[in-house]
Parts: structure tokens; C-alpha cells; sequence
């Protein structure tokens, strides 16, 4: 249809979006009852607040939050760690002396003797300046104006691990046997009857010294049920922080950037050797591999406080052979049934730290972004070959002139692909020489309540990263970081997962050690190599929420310390 007014009127709307601010959309009623900013930012959803220039956060080698978790939980009165030594040496929780004799009583009474108390009527979560015998790890604590007391890291960071394993390994199986020997429980002997003529001396479960006409006792296989409800150790249940959220997360943090503000430390520090990475801020996940994953001579006949052996248990299994030449042997041949008992004693080390590693790091460009852990694919490794002498068990041959029969190799399939997953945004986001604000947020494109997220896998959602308040960068279709235990007994990774690591990344195994020496199958390791480096300059404050803050909040605590910080 023609345009019957032959007017030129422009009636259309001029819109021009204003960059000025960065908005979320929301509805108000002439902002009247409009939600507290500082009520959200200071409430339940605020788990960690760390504050270097608090007298209550700060007292030297160890740094305390703020605020309590209302969820947290400890067995009891407390928790007592009997065995905190075994791991807690390898990042410095632990001292000992570096040049001490690593068979000698000052290691082993570090190493073996350690405790440490976990009290219920303090559930603050801290975090322990790292340290080692190999690299440096300098940390100065100085005082500026406005800022006021903060922590420059030349090599340094905090770490501290917020939950514990409560993995005991007693399991009922269908004989009432145990995994673990009964002979570990602190139970009475059992005597069955004399053994006239006995020369038997202190072994464990006979009478001491007995020559003859004594009674035989030892622990009663038969009563292992017993004994074991009557010996097993209680539940440790500490735990002071969350592991997973209903949505998401999100951490904040007042940071400087300082390429040249180390330089006249001359000691080796880890970015030194990995300069790949330098820049980790924070950290979250397994400090660690489980050390205790081979088996290494120099632990041999060492327990844990409980009577459990340092080396890794042998696990025994059947394993059908797939070659129906060897399972169905001809007439006559009696033995070889085509099953092969496998025996290992050495854990795949890889599989916990997969998907249980999360770094966040700021390159010496100035961009910023994450690297993570995942699966690539599994390795078949080679673990028994059997050989079956037919006469020697059955009394007949397998065959003419055949005496033996000999298996294929068993092998088994472990997880030790690692995939190392990391992205950076664009340079610049962050300035040297001058204090910024990094906000981390998650969230999950899921919502679930606490009690389902038990069953709940792990979620996809986006990765956004704040500067000074701005939304800066975001990454789609995030995997949800879980944290999760190692596959090992209890008391040997006491303090190793969930862990949160502030102003570096973590050491793996890189300062670990134990009797005789470090083990040298501990070195050259996944985490190590990937997470092993420092933030180079200085670190004043470490929030995080157990919620997604919206950009509004974020900004709001931004413009709210900022002045703090000479903005």
C-alpha cells in the first residue's frame, strides 16, 4: 500500500545502550525495602573472609577466617590426627630439620610421632604458610598506606585443607573377615589349649618365654565381627566448609601484580623451575597425589598409628583368561582352569587427581584464566604372568610330553591419562604495580537443593571472571569442580584433599619425603609440573561465598574496599 501522506517524519525510537555502568536487570518499586548489599555480603552465604591487616585473621605463619560456617561439623570434642606427620611434612605443616638423618629419630618423630588437635569449640578455617627443604618460599609481611598490613609472595603462599577422609577401610564380607588382619585389633587372645614342648619366645598372639606345658593363645578368627565393632575407630566427621553448592560460588580477592618486586631474592623458588606457572592465585582440590601409592623399600615395616602398613595392601583377584586354547585343555589335563590370580600392591596415582585439580593463574601479560585436570583415556599395565605345572598339582600331563602349560600375560587397564585443560583471556586484564580486585564466580546452569545434590553429577555452567567490579571474560559449558577424597585409608592423606590454596598453586610431591628418603618414583609428577608455581607480588584479602553474587554485588564490595586500596 502506497504511503498516502507523503511525509519524511522519522517516528522511530533513537536508542543508544550506555556503557557508563554495567547493570543486571531488576525491578524495583521506587527502590523502596530494596535488599541490603552489605546484609548479603556479610551473611551466611560468606564463608571464607580473610583479611591480612586483622589482628583476628593475621598472626603470623597462619591466617584465620573471619566467620564460621553454620553447617560445619566435628566429631565430638575433637578430632585428634595421630598420623599428620606421614603427609604433613611434604608442604611444611610439619617441620623438621632438612640435614637430620632420614633414619634417624629426629625425622621419624616428626614423620611418626605428630599430632595435631582439631578442637569442636573452634571450627574457624585457617591457612599455613608452605614450606620445604628444596625451593624458597619467602613471604614478607609489610604495612602501606592506605592499605594497610598485606603479604608480598617472593616464592610463598598459604594453603589449608578445610575437610577430612573418613575412608577406614573395614569392610564385613560374606565369611565375617575383614580386610584388615585381625591381628591389628587391639583384641584379647583367645587360648585353645597347651602346647607341650613350646619354644616359642614374644611372637605376637603366644605366651612370652613359654618352654613347655603352656597355653596356646592368639586372636579367634571366629570372633572377628565382634572384635571388630568393638575395636573399630570412631568417625572423624570434620568438616568446616562446604564441598558443593546449590548453584555456584564465587571468590574475591584485593591483589598487586609485581613482576620486579622479588628480584633481589637470589634463591630458587618454584617459578624458577616452572616457569609455566607462575601467576597461580588461587587453588583448589588435592594438594597432592597419595605418596603412598607404590611401593617403596624405605617404608617397609612402618604403620600408621592404627597398625596399618605404609606400603600400599596387596589386592588379589581371579582373572579369566580369554584364550579358549588354555581354558579347555584336552582329555587327561585336569589343572589349568583358565583363571589367573592377579596380585598387586600399586594404586593408580593419577585417578585421584583427576577432575580434582583447579588452578587460577594471571600470566605475565596481564590475561587471566584456569587450568584444570581430566581424563585423556586409560593405559593397560602389565601386572602378572602365570605358569601352571599340570604334574605338580593335579598328577597328570596336559598333553604328549607336555608338563606345563603357560598363561597368557593378565594385564589391567589404569586411569593414568591426564588431559591438562587451561584458557586465559585477553592480555591486559590485569595491571602491574597497582592493587586490583579479581572476582571468580561459578554457576551452574542447575539448581539443586543440598539434599539432592547428593545424587546430582557434576554440572555444566559458566566461568566469569571480575576486574575491579567489571564482568571481564566468561567461559560456556564449565565443568563443575567436586571435590573428593584420595582412594586411600584414612590416616595416610591427612590433609591432603580439599585443599584451598591462596597466592600459589600447590606442590604435589615436589618436597616430599619419608624413611630412607624421598621416593624417587614421587618425582616428575602431574601436579607438580602443572600447579607448582607462585603468585609474584602481594595478597590483602580472600573472600568467597557459597552463592553466585550478581554483578550489582560485586561491584558494591568493589566500590565499598576500593578506597582502601588508593582508588
Amino acid at each position: 500500500m502506497s504511503n498516502i501522506y507523503q511525509h519524511g517524519f522519522d517516528n522511530c525510537l533513537k536508542l543508544r545502550l550506555s556503557n557508563s555502568e554495567y547493570w543486571d536487570i531488576f525491578l524495583c518499586n521506587d527502590c523502596q525495602d530494596a535488599p541490603n548489599p552489605d546484609i548479603i555480603l556479610t551473611g551466611s552465604c560468606l564463608l571464607i573472609n580473610i583479611d591480612i591487616n586483622d589482628d583476628n585473621s593475621y598472626s603470623g605463619d597462619t591466617l584465620y577466617n573471619l566467620v564460621d560456617w553454620t553447617g560445619s561439623t566435628v566429631y565430638g570434642s575433637g578430632v585428634t590426627l595421630n598420623d599428620i606427620g606421614l603427609t604433613g611434612i611434604d608442604n611444611g605443616f610439619i617441620n623438621y630439620e632438612c640435614s637430620a638423618s632420614t633414619s634417624g629419630a629426629t625425622f621419624l618423630s616428626a614423620f611418626t610421632g605428630s599430632t595435631l588437635f582439631l578442637s569442636s569449640a573452634d571450627t574457624r578455617y585457617s591457612m599455613t604458610r608452605v614450606s620445604g627443604c628444596t625451593y624458597d618460599y619467602t613471604i614478607d609481611v609489610l604495612s602501606g598506606s592506605p592499605e594497610g598490613r598485606y603479604s608480598r609472595l617472593c616464592g610463598g603462599f598459604y594453603q589449608g585443607f578445610f575437610k577430612l577422609s573418613d575412608k577406614t577401610y573395614f569392610k564385613d564380607i560374606s565369611d565375617n573377615k575383614f580386610v584388615w588382619p585381625l591381628s591389628w585389633f587391639r583384641c584379647p587372645p583367645v587360648c585353645t589349649g597347651s602346647t607341650s614342648g613350646s619354644t616359642t619366645g614374644s611372637t605376637s598372639g603366644s605366651t612370652t618365654g613359654c618352654t613347655s606345658g603352656c597355653t596356646s593363645c592368639a586372636p579367634d578368627p571366629n570372633k572377628s565381627y565382634q572384635c571388630y565393632l568393638e575395636e573399630k575407630p570412631t568417625s572423624w566427621n570434620y568438616e568446616v566448609l562446604p564441598t558443593r553448592y546449590d548453584l555456584g560460588w564465587t571468590s574475591m580477592f584485593w591483589l598487586k601484580k609485581e613482576p620486579t618486586a622479588c628480584s633481589g631474592n637470589t634463591a630458587t623458588t618454584l617459578n624458577d623451575v616452572y616457569s609455566g606457572n607462575t601467576g597461580f592465585f588461587y587453588y583448589m582440590g588435592t594438594r597432592a597425589e597419595n605418596k603412598f601409592w607404590d611401593l617403596f623399600s624405605g617404608e617397609t615395616g612402618y604403620t600408621t598409628s592404627s597398625g596399618y602398613p605404609l606400603p600400599p595392601p596387596k589386592e588379589t583377584k581371579e582373572v579369566l583368561d580369554n584364550n579358549p586354547f588354555l581354558v579347555y585343555q584336552p582329555a587327561g589335563c585336569c589343572c589349568f582352569t583358565g583363571i589367573t590370580e592377579v596380585t598387586t600392591q600399586q594404586k593408580d596415582r593419577n585417578a585421584d587427581i583427576v577432575n580434582n585439580a583447579l588452578g587460577f593463574r594471571l600470566k605475565d601479560d596481564g590475561s587471566i584464566g584456569y587450568r584444570s585436570l581430566g581424563i585423556s583415556g586409560v593405559c593397560s599395565a602389565v601386572t602378572a604372568t602365570t605358569v601352571v605345572d599340570c604334574i605338580s598339582q593335579c598328577g597328570c600331563g596336559c598333553g604328549t610330553g607336555d608338563t606345563k602349560v603357560t598363561a597368557t600375560t593378565i594385564t589391567e587397564q589404569y586411569i593414568t591419562g591426564v588431559t591438562i585443560n587451561e584458557k586465559y583471556s585477553l592480555s591486559g586484564m590485569v595491571k602491574d604495580n597497582q592493587w586490583a580486585h579479581i572476582g571468580v564466580r561459578f554457576r551452574a546452569y542447575e539448581e539443586y537443593s543440598d539434599c539432592e545434590l547428593n545424587s546430582i553429577p557434576r554440572r555444566l555452567g559458566s566461568l566469569d571472571i571480575f576486574v575491579d567490579g567489571y564482568l571481564k571474560w566468561s567461559v560456556d559449558n564449565f565443568d563443575e569442580f567436586l571435590f573428593r577424597e584420595l582412594d586411600e585409608y584414612r590416616e595416610k592423606q591427612e590433609g591432603v584433599p580439599f585443599n584451598y590454596s591462596w597466592g600459589g598453586g600447590t606442590q604435589g610431591l615436589i618436597e616430599t619425603n619419608t624413611v630412607n628418603g624421598p621416593d624417587v618414583k614421587d618425582e616428575d609428577l602431574v601436579i607438580q609440573n602443572n600447579f607448582a608455581g607462585t603468585f609474584e607480588g602481594s595478597v590483602a584479602t580472600f573472600k568467597m561465598y557459597g552463592c553466585v553474587l550478581d554483578v550489582t554485588l560485586i561491584r558494591y564490595d568493589y566500590n565499598k574496599t576500593k578506597s582502601r586500596f588508593g582508588f
